[in-house]
């Protein structure tokens, strides 16, 4: 508590305040003014706005003015300890009601400051750090929270896999010293010395705090005069190194250091500090690992999607693909088709494997796959039905597969069924027919025979074969069925074959009530084309 007279003079302090102005007695104040006693602090206000005493509440009373509760940050600048006041005034009048002075209660709120602070840092920077997988952006918004909560400036630098730092991002509370603080890192070394500061965090995976940097330390950080003008030039008085850290290794640094503040870092900020360096690193590597496994979804989206349709001879073809996407949030799914040729005659298979996504879509390969390579030893559509099902026969896990396998020639075609949906036959006569007969599931009996049926195919007609994911698209309990289907064939088959699944699309889309629960997979054939 302090008193002040009616000409603002400080004219009593309790021991407390006494030492808070780091004085021993009350007589060491006469003669003292409050300039004088705040020149030995660094003072802001909670915003870090620099204040004098003018700003002081005691001193605005004494001059009439509005004296409301003031917080406030003091930094000794002599030790760099840094200090939280609250300071409440009012006015003591005497019996007669004449003012005669001011008196302040001065609270030290230091812990409570420190520990909100300390808080707003981390809970901020949890909000950050899983608002967005993009880490430079990420990291960038973190330097700039710990600016000026934790320190003056804020570098984050990470580790490449030749060991070599690179600055991703910086912060500093002094807009011009934040240039000079680039400056100063494009000298730095791309490999630290293992005997430098840095080198010896990222060895140790252990924090080293400067407290006072002292003229010793600036002589030995430097190279040159030129590098050493730069770091006198950057008036940094504390530093603090933090490694950040993944359970297996270290992937960056963490720099902080003061300045202008004057203050002096210590355990508590290394604490903090190292609590925001874990999770900046955390960050950083679920980024990582989810750029690569974005590449690898990508490549097997690449490997296993259809390829595109060739040109057939003779023949007018469409795909339509639609597969649910997968929990990699890839395009790939059971549904497949493949077309080949061996020797001139162009083969057609469709068919569907039991499950869903990267699992389904694996075995989806073996089918097309398979398929090509059957087709070189024994060019029948059963003949390769019968080596893909002794494939699935040979999986590890229980595997099964429909399908229709098909040789296109000039006037017919040759197919043949493993439990797969029959394919639409729209001949020329506006007659459609189902074909060909069903046979076995593939993967499902050790005796499964394959049989084949020759169609005749007059120039014009239109063969669709589709899978089961369109006749089982849902709208509630209802399913688009094989009627719907045929009404839309009946309806366009007179247009090529992209025009018909096109409409066969727009059909499901038009007919569906939410996301499609199943991979969609058909193909519009049209002789003489």
């Amino acid at each position: 508590m302090t008193i002040r007279d009616e000409r603002g003079d400080i004219v009593y302090a309790n021991r407390t305040a006494l030492e808070t102005m780091s004085m021993g007695s009350a007589e060491e104040l006469v003669g003292q003014s409050g300039r004088e006693i705040m020149a030995g602090y660094s003072v802001e206000d909670e915003h870090g706005r620099p204040l004098s005493v003018e700003d002081l509440p005691g001193v605005r009373l004494v001059a009439g003015q509005a004296a409301g509760p003031l917080l406030m940050r003091v930094v000794h600048r002599g030790t760099g300890e840094e200090k939280w006041r609250l300071l409440k005034t009012t006015a003591l009048n005497g019996a007669d009601g004449r003012f005669l002075g001011a008196m302040t209660v001065i609270e030290d709120v230091t812990a409570l400051k420190t520990a909100e602070a300390a808080t707003r840092v981390l809970a901020e920077s949890g909000r950050i750090l899983a608002s967005s997988l993009d880490y430079g952006q990420t990291l960038r918004n973190v330097a700039q929270i710990a600016v000026p909560s934790l320190a003056d400036f804020c570098g984050v630098d990470l580790l490449d896999d030749y060991g070599r730092l690179t600055r991703v991002a910086a912060a500093h509370r002094d807009p011009a010293r934040r240039e000079l603080a680039e400056r100063l890192q494009a000298l730095e070394p791309a490999v630290p010395a293992p005997d430098s500061p840095a080198g010896r965090v990222l060895r140790t995976a252990t924090s080293e705090v400067f407290a006072e940097l002292s003229e010793e330390q600036l002589l030995s950080a430097s190279r040159d005069e030129h590098h050493l003008g730069l770091i006198r030039r950057l008036d940094v008085r504390s530093a603090l190194l933090v490694p950040m850290r993944v359970p297996a290794r270290t992937i960056g640094l963490l720099t902080l250091a003061t300045a202008r503040s004057g203050r002096r870092l210590g355990p508590a900020d290394v604490e903090l500090a190292e609590q925001l360096a874990r999770r900046a690193a955390v960050a950083v590597e679920n980024s990582r690992l989810h750029t690569k496994l974005t590449e690898v979804a990508e490549t097997l989206q690449q490997s296993l999607r259809p390829a595109p349709l060739p040109s057939i001879p003779g023949w007018e073809a469409a795909a339509l693909y639609r597969p649910t996407q997968t929990e990699l949030r890839i395009d790939i799914g059971g549904d497949f088709y493949e077309f080949f040729e061996h020797q001139g005659t162009w083969f057609a298979i469709i068919g569907d494997v039991t499950g869903k996504g990267v699992a389904a879509a694996s075995l989806t390969s073996l089918m097309r796959h398979g398929a090509r390579v059957a087709s070189r030893a024994e060019p029948q559509p059963a003949a390769i039905l019968t080596r893909l099902d002794e494939a699935l026969q040979q999986q590890p896990e229980p595997s099964l597969c429909t399908a229709l396998c098909l040789a296109l020639h000039d006037d017919h075609v040759v197919i043949s069924s493993a439990g797969h949906p029959a394919a639409v036959l729209a001949g020329r006569d506006g007659v459609l027919r189902q074909v060909p007969r069903p046979g076995p599931l593939l993967g499902a009996f050790a005796d499964a025979r394959f049989e084949e049926e020759t169609i005749p195919i007059a120039p014009r007609e239109l063969l669709v074969l589709y899978t089961d994911g369109v006749t089982e698209t849902a709208r509630g309990r209802e399913r688009f069925g094989a009627e719907r289907l045929t009404e839309v064939v009946a309806e366009h088959a007179a247009e090529p074959p992209a025009r018909v699944l096109a409409a066969l699309e727009a059909a499901l889309d038009a007919f569906a009530d939410g996301p499609a629960r199943d991979d969609v997979a058909a193909l519009a054939l049209r002789a003489g084309g």
